[in-house]
């Protein structure tokens, strides 16, 4: 994005016809920036015994039909025409799948695509590249009727399968012989077809979501955030052995469980547990990202689906609270002497990409209330609907933007970011916020005025140039926030008139 340049915010709707719910989810979007701002599911159930008689359910059909036409009549109130509707599993196992989307047409208009299991499996692992470009190692996305496993390596589809080990396709909530349902998932991922290099499994679908938020509330976990929550081989195979021997009452109580999704939840872990002793992975990663992402992602011209999530999410963010984008780039120039301070905390190209994105937000609280915006710009930052983005560096971004904002404060959530970020990552979160706030203070967020100014460090003292007429810019305000920079570096300050 070019200096001066304003993100384009286009709102474009999914309708995915699923096995179990029919959902409409309606995206703010920018770019590779996909941000979920109306979610609405029926719970269908239309692959429910599918498999015993070829057909869907036909209470399901209904429902679908139903909630189908209110979504349109939403899409044409709200006046969004992209619109991406596709079937799974269920529809295209039933014989009578093709005419229920004739059907739907008929009635709404609406094109719904039937996907076959290849297509369902790319678009999935699409939906995981969008989320995290970095992703390497296989998805498993667990539907209602099916499972699809698909490597991924380089920001490409690679191999794949698809097995029909959704919980309605075995009739897990009917099945009263445990034993065979066990038997028919060994059967099944016989022949999964996964080389033995990936390292990490990437999880996708609602039942593995809700085995992470019982793996969050077992250990405490503070950052209540799944995407890209991570969990070790060992301490995945040790949940999945006590989530099955539990009573879906006794999951239903973990916040978050849905009392329908407990159901479930006991064969989805022996279904993980068989997965991960069929592979080499050495960690599993939820993806929020699946199907739906993956639509949107693949329909980008090559040259937008190229752009970083982050980098994206944080102009549209930025956009969405009147940010300036001007004075977030020329800070981003303004301080690379406090950055090339600092080893790469993250890494050399995530640590850039991370500054970068926290300059962007340099001016996110401009217009919030005064005594409040240091706090509210950091939950902001902590929660806001960013891709690409570690949880560390996720805690560590939103740091920043919080003494950007309070300066030398003690931040809220100080267990939270113990426990998430380092030392060396909190002080270099620490001193980048702090410089932020130097350079708003010197050029009153105005990106002319702070060019005229410079940054630079030498002999242990960081100091501030401003020469001839411009020397007026550097008050007292700048050099009081000046000497909080240098006391974060552990330097002396100089102001150069």
């Amino acid at each position: 994005m070019t200096i001066g340049s304003i993100p384009k915010l286009i709102d474009k709707a999914v309708i995915d016809v699923g096995s179990n719910s029919i959902r409409l989810v309606i995206f703010r979007t920018h770019d590779t920036f996909f941000q979920p701002i109306f979610n609405e599911k029926i719970t269908a159930s239309l692959g429910r015994g599918v498999m015993q008689s070829g057909c869907l359910n036909p209470k399901g059909i209904k429902l679908a039909n139903t909630a189908i036409t209110r979504f349109m009549r939403i899409l044409k109130a709200r006046d969004i025409t992209d619109i991406h509707a596709v079937a799974t599993a269920a529809v295209r196992d039933a014989k009578d799948g093709k005419q229920f989307l004739q059907n739907i047409k008929a009635k709404t208009g609406l094109v719904v695509q039937m996907l076959n299991g290849e297509q369902e499996a790319r678009l999935s692992a699409l939906g995981v590249i969008a989320g995290e470009p970095a992703a390497e190692g296989v998805m498993a996305d667990l539907g209602g009727s099916s499972l699809e496993l698909v490597e991924i390596a380089n920001g490409k589809v690679g191999q794949g399968s698809t097995h029909k080990l959704g919980p309605l396709a075995l009739a897990v909530e009917t099945e009263s012989n445990v034993k065979n349902t066990k038997a028919k998932i060994i059967k099944s991922l016989e022949g999964m077809k996964i080389t033995g290099t990936a390292q990490t499994l990437y999880a996708v679908g609602g039942a593995w979501r809700s085995l992470a938020l019982v793996h969050m509330e077992l250990r405490g976990y503070p950052l209540h955030i799944l995407h890209n929550y991570h969990m070790s081989r060992r301490e995945a195979k040790m949940l999945t052995r006590l989530v099955e021997k539990q009573s879906p009452a006794s999951l239903a109580k973990i916040p978050g469980v849905s009392a329908k999704r407990a159901q479930n939840l006991p064969y989805a872990a022996f279904l993980l547990r068989k997965i991960l002793s069929k592979t080499k992975v050495r960690e599993v990663v939820i993806s929020s990202f699946g199907l739906r992402e993956g639509l949107l992602f693949d329909d980008l011209p090559s040259g937008v689906s190229s752009r970083h999530p982050t980098l994206a999410s944080v102009e549209a963010l930025a956009h969405q609270n009147w940010s300036s984008a001007e004075f977030g780039q020329a800070v981003e120039l303004w301080l690379e002497p406090v950055f090339a301070y600092f080893k790469p905390v993250f890494g050399k190209s995530r640590t850039d990409l991370l500054q970068t994105a926290i300059c962007r937000l340099a001016d996110i609280g401009a217009r919030m209330h005064p005594d409040h915006r240091a706090e509210i710009s950091f939950n902001l930052a902590l929660y806001a609907p960013f891709a690409g983005l570690s949880h560390k560096e996720r805690v560590a971004l939103a740091l920043a933007i919080y003494h950007r904002y309070a300066g030398t404060g003690t931040p809220p959530s100080t267990t939270l970011i113990m426990r998430i970020i380092d030392e060396d990552m909190r002080a270099w979160a620490t001193a980048i916020g702090l410089g932020l706030r130097c350079a708003s203070a010197v050029s009153a967020r105005t990106a002319s005025l702070l060019q005229r100014t410079s940054l630079f460090i030498d002999k242990g003292t960081i100091m501030l140039d401003a020469k001839k007429e411009d020397s007026l810019l550097l008050t007292s305000a700048p050099g009081r926030r000046l000497r909080d920079l240098a006391d974060a570096l552990g330097l002396q300050a100089q102001l150069i008139e």
